[in-house]
């Protein structure tokens, strides 16, 4: 298959306190994105990855070699357009025709997670869509763990002028940016190679439809990043996990609203002033 991102990775064992200034240096020689093992939930290691796109002009350092595969043909035998809301629409790149409806979200998954055909996707989106009708859709927002993006381009598609879409995936940033790019939303979304211990802003919506044990991990920082006050939308997990997803991230915060599809469960919660 064609290759489409080609990157350079490089890890080198680190301690937390030295991460960010780390980072700023290969930021500053060029890196792209970088992830911590404690901001990915790798129990027992101490390392940061550092990750530089290859695009065939700059300089890069030694390290191991990936490469992003063109898998559209694969994509193109299992997804179709899906109207996963009244206003909203998801149509894969390669499809022609578009619903009558409000939003419609041009994607192609590439290699990310998330085709958007998963339950957890359509309740998040279900509430973004009443939040926006209502109103009630902040100008900026925080997606955690974006893969191909299609929530924060939701958000953005809905209003938000200001939307991080944060993932320690490569191929998920690659995602993200090539479908901020198909919907014409670059200036809106702003995709984030990173671990979400290397981000320092706070946001009035913060976002994360990941697995039960990721939400675990990460509940400190998706409480940090969020604003007093501000919105937590989160999913991935079914109603027996629910508890421990409320113990983990929502302590002290208000739950708007719980919406339930197939076993799995979506939660709206505000945090505390």
């Amino acid at each position: 298959m064609l290759t489409r991102t080609r990157w350079r990775v490089v890890e080198e064992p680190c301690e937390p306190a030295a991460a960010r200034a780390r980072w700023a240096a290969a930021a500053d020689a060029g890196a792209t994105g970088a992830v911590t093992s404690w901001g990915a939930g790798i129990g027992g290691r101490r390392h940061l990855r550092l990750y530089w796109e290859v695009d065939g002009d700059g300089a890069v350092p030694e390290g191991e070699d990936l490469a992003e595969e063109n898998w559209t043909p694969y994509w193109r035998q299992s997804l179709s357009t899906a109207v996963v809301t009244p206003r909203v629409a998801l149509v894969p790149a390669w499809e022609e025709g578009v619903p009558p409806v409000a939003f419609v979200l041009r994607f192609d998954p590439g290699m990310a997670f998330g085709a958007g055909d998963h339950p957890t996707t359509r309740l998040c989106l279900g509430v973004l869509d009443d939040l926006a009708n209502r109103g009630g859709l902040p100008e900026r927002a925080l997606d955690v763990g974006t893969g191909t993006g299609v929530l924060a381009l939701a958000v953005a598609s809905m209003g938000a002028s200001e939307v991080d879409a944060l993932d320690i995936d490569p191929f998920g940033y690659a995602a993200c940016r090539r479908n901020a790019r198909l919907n014409g939303l670059e200036g809106r979304v702003r995709p984030l190679l990173r671990s979400l211990d290397l981000l320092d802003d706070t946001y009035p919506l913060v976002m994360a439809n990941l697995v039960v044990g990721q939400l675990e991990t990460l509940g400190p920082g998706l409480r940090e990043r969020a604003e007093p006050g501000g919105l937590l939308l989160l999913s991935g997990f079914d109603e027996d996990a629910e508890g421990r997803v409320r113990d983990a991230v929502l302590r002290g915060a208000a739950v708007l609203d719980r919406r339930r599809e197939e076993g799995w469960v979506a939660l709206l919660a505000r945090h505390p002033e």
